[in-house]
């Protein structure tokens, strides 16, 4: 018998299993619908309430952001899996500066830096960025006028222009949370409950891609400082 739309909107209990070559235990899914978390066991398991069309996020300092929409055969499954790949930290920008005394505050005020790129150093290097799959999605829902009105009328496009801009923070936040975490939290501590809350603070502020994208750690550390006292100050009310 099929899913009913009744059945569509139920809450499922899922479960996961992340599959991985290094470390499966204590991988962060949230979801990022009904803003709930869990974390993986040591064999990489994992139980999660989600319904048709929510999104889990699945985040690990180790691994590649994976962002994950819940369909419906997911949901008559109750069960799926999720491959991760290894995070290549890759160096793409060398600071050269002044030496930082190790006071958060005074470093903040003092360094003055420019990034030198592999291309401004003239290493011969691809400086493009690979479409994601909701980045083609989108690119072949506005192709052809009859496409895009087609895809205008049903929501594709909007639907489309959503997700990759969700996709964009996520990876964006993920990758200032492995930059900035260990120095944030060291001078601002923070409980580490509430670490994950925080940085989704983050991501959803209006102009978190304008401060953050393709900006140095220094900004994007004035950032975070800024958005972790507005946290705290809700928090306390």
């Amino acid at each position: 018998m099929g899913f009913t739309s009744s059945v569509f909107s139920q809450t499922t209990e899922l479960h996961g299993q992340v599959i991985t070559d290094l470390e499966a235990e204590n991988i962060h899914i949230i979801n990022r619908t009904s803003q709930k978390f869990t974390i993986t066991n040591a064999t990489g398991f994992f139980t999660i309430p989600s319904k048709l069309h929510d999104t889990l996020i699945i985040s690990s300092i180790q691994h590649e952001l994976v962002s994950v929409i819940i369909d419906a055969e997911m949901l008559e499954n109750k069960k799926f899996q999720i491959f991760l790949k290894p995070l290549i930290n890759l160096l793409d920008e060398v600071v050269v500066g002044k030496v930082l005394s190790g006071n958060l505050m005074q470093d903040l005020q003092n360094v003055d830096c420019t990034p030198m790129t592999a291309l401004k150093a003239g290493i011969p290097s691809y400086q493009g960025k690979m479409p994601t799959q909701s980045e083609r999605r989108l690119s072949y829902a506005r192709s052809g006028m009859i496409g895009m009105i087609v895809n205008s009328l049903n929501g594709n496009i909007k639907r489309f222009k959503m997700q990759v801009q969700l996709e964009e923070k996520e990876e964006l936040i993920h990758k200032i949370r492995a930059e900035q975490e260990e120095n944030l939290f060291a001078s601002f501590p923070l409980e580490s409950n509430l670490r994950m809350e925080f940085w989704y603070f983050c991501a959803e502020g209006p102009d978190f891609l304008e401060r953050c994208k393709n900006k140095n750690g220094v900004l994007v550390l004035q950032y975070l400082i800024e958005k972790l006292e507005v946290y705290k100050e809700n928090r306390s009310e």
